[in-house]
């Protein structure tokens, strides 16, 4: 693999540049496809059972691979070329989906068809949404990594929860098979941006931004490789509270939304058919903190962003279950949606240029397993209590969220320190 040393950008520009515009494309497209087969194949599964585990069971196809296969997902970005890893992901889900839709149009589809479809596509996710995003610094400096991760979490919102559901909605309305033919051009077109993108890497060299020479050294086997990016996390003071947090976060917001639609109906008095509407508030709060988040930790600080950010996602959380009422649930969730976005973002930098770049790919994996990989129990927390309250997982998930930030509030505070810190020394 050719390298070439770190680029100086003109420190008279903040423009992003070419590279950062195409790999953006390529998360909005891929993102695309995700919101379309996440709309799509719910609808596909009530149409062969009504049976509510089976139905379910897209949900663990959904978070399984990120338990077991990101480990191996994340030892692989780290020995090859991250941006061949998201051709080669994006084209097997493109082939898998494809596939997918031949058994739909034929009437063959079933859902052990269903559910292996979408963990095979979701094994895809575990290599090519880490690969997108710890290569962001690789094409934008650092002093424009806020800003860039907040344009590339904004396309994703608009993407996967805006213009994906509708799309799959109104096209399977039409024909069933038409969304996931849509979903399975996506991530083909989301292999050939790639593509497209490193072209122009190789092209014009002078677009780099971080050298990645250290990642064609000594090789070690699979374990030792896993064994490397485990010990790099737990040697570090900060990770494993960034870990820990990030997992609590999946919890907690899995407690909440794993009864959101039964809440909504018979607390709220949401109607069916407005119901994609009331949850896109969640949505319209996360667009709304991929705009602001890179303003709010100049005027506020990182600190601030992210310790506030978790706070403020827990008690908006629950303000929606102390409070039973459609007017202050919408709000709550937009301001749940804009927490979250905000603090994801203004923490991004860390695993970005603060972790070693050839040990990004491994603690990017291993931090999704926890966070991903630990969401069903949240899910399985809020069933459970939903059944005696449709309220109270709205109270226990933030809870949750909230006492490990409060235990942890040093380790953030320590961290948003060394973002800045290494912000600072790039200048």
């Amino acid at each position: 693999m050719a390298t070439h040393p770190p680029y100086r950008a003109d420190r008279r520009t903040d423009r992003l540049g070419p590279a950062f515009g195409g790999l953006w494309g390529v998360g909005a497209t891929t993102n695309l496809g995700d919101g379309m087969l996440a709309t799509a194949l719910p609808l596909i599964a009530a149409g062969l059972t009504q049976d509510p585990l089976a139905v379910a069971g897209l949900t663990v196809a959904r978070f399984l691979p990120w338990l077991l296969v990101a480990p191996l997902s994340g030892i692989l970005l780290d020995r090859v070329e991250r941006l061949w890893a998201m051709v080669v992901s994006n084209g097997i889900a493109a082939l898998t989906v494809a596939l997918l839709a031949l058994t739909v149009l034929t009437g063959n589809h079933t859902m052990w068809v269903l559910h292996t479809a979408l963990f095979v596509v979701i094994c895809c996710e575990t290599v090519s949404d880490p690969a997108t995003r710890i290569t962001v610094p690789r094409v934008v400096a650092r002093r424009n990594l806020d800003r860039a991760n907040g344009r590339a979490e904004g396309a994703r919102t608009v993407a996967q929860e805006f213009a994906g559901p509708p799309v799959a909605g109104i096209l399977f309305a039409a024909v069933a098979v038409l969304p996931v033919a849509g979903a399975a051009l996506t991530y083909a077109l989301s292999a050939v941006l790639t593509v497209l993108v490193l072209t122009l890497l190789r092209r014009c060299p002078e677009l780099f931004h971080e050298d990645t020479t250290d990642r064609t050294g000594e090789r070690t086997g699979v374990w030792g490789a896993l064994r490397e990016g485990l010990a790099h996390i737990r040697q570090d003071r900060v990770l494993p509270s960034l870990m820990a947090i990030n997992a609590a976060c999946m919890i907690g917001l899995q407690c909440a939304t794993a009864v959101m639609v039964l809440y909504a109906q018979n607390v709220l008095g949401v109607p069916d058919a407005l119901y994609g509407v009331f949850i896109g508030a969640l949505a319209t709060g996360g667009l709304a903190g991929a705009v602001v988040s890179a303003r709010l930790v100049v005027l506020l600080g990182r600190r601030t962003v992210m310790l506030g950010g978790y706070l403020g996602f827990s008690m908006a959380m629950a303000a929606v279950g102390i409070l039973p009422s459609l007017w202050t649930a919408v709000p709550a969730l937009m301001l749940v949606g804009l927490c979250i976005t905000a603090s994801n973002i203004a923490g991004a930098p860390f695993l970005q240029f603060v972790v070693p770049e050839h040990l990004r790919g491994r603690v990017s994996a291993v931090l999704r397993m926890a966070g991903w990989g630990l969401a069903p129990l949240g899910a399985l927390l809020g069933g459970t209590l939903g059944r005696a309250d449709l309220a109270l997982p709205f109270l226990a998930g933030p809870v949750i969220t909230a006492v490990v930030v409060l235990l942890l509030r040093r380790r953030v505070a320590e961290a948003a320190r060394i973002i800045d810190t290494a912000a600072r020394n790039d200048r």
